[in-house]
């Protein structure tokens, strides 16, 4: 897929709207609604069921989990135009007792899950695509992929080390969220999630067209 997007950005303050209602299911992007943010075709995003029971556990137990979202541009025939890829990092640090979301240029801090909740419900103006691979007369539609990992992807090998005993995790060192994290505990999460997500669960937008994007900057 064609990354188009050439400045990043995800907007980090805390969105006033209570958090939708835990279902059960997996995490999943409920609405996806286009707008328009200078010189990027943007997203706001409505999901249910994050962090969730998994991630929960993981982060808890001090570990890193992540929910990776891929946003795609779609033409008339379905065709993918571009897109953007984004990554949250989510953690609970076991000594503050906050819970965070990093992404590659922001950091939220949370004091309370319900705050966390409340802000990974409604995620605001997530970059898809520059504006100027759009034609204005031409129809478009948005397609969201999520996936939730109970332990992040970039934390697997260090895991794996750690329950295997490979000397390299000794002496790459542990910060004092990994310390904390029984072995015991830290197989039975390893391998009761399995894969450690639950599969990628798509969204589309409503079809729009350039012109009729809610312009932002104003």
């Amino acid at each position: 897929m064609q990354r188009a997007v050439t400045a990043l950005f995800l907007v980090c303050p805390l969105l006033a709207a209570a958090p939708a209602q835990a279902t059960g299911e997996p995490a999943r992007v409920t609405a996806v609604t286009p707008a328009r943010a200078g010189a990027l075709v943007v997203a706001h995003l409505t999901t249910v069921d994050l962090p969730g029971e998994k991630l929960l556990q993981s982060m808890r137990s001090g570990l890193t989990s992540s929910v990776q979202l891929d946003l795609v541009l779609l033409d008339e025939q379905l065709q993918e135009l571009g897109g953007n890829s984004l990554s949250l990092q989510l953690g609970f640090d076991l000594w503050d007792e906050v819970f965070s979301v990093h992404t590659a240029d922001c950091e939220r801090r949370f004091r309370s899950l319900a705050e966390l909740q409340e802000y990974l419900t409604n995620l605001a103006a997530v970059p898809v695509i520059t504006t100027d691979r759009l034609s204005p007369r031409a129809r478009y539609r948005l397609r969201v992929g999520l996936r939730a990992h109970a332990i992040a992807p970039a934390q697997q090998e260090r895991v794996e080390d750690v329950i295997a005993g490979n000397p390299r995790s000794r002496r790459e060192g542990q910060n004092r969220q990994e310390a904390s994290v029984s072995l015991g505990r830290l197989i039975r999460l390893f391998y009761k999630s399995g894969d450690r997500s639950d599969g990628t669960q798509e969204t589309l937008s409503d079809w729009f067209r350039l012109e009729e994007l809610r312009d932002e900057t104003h």
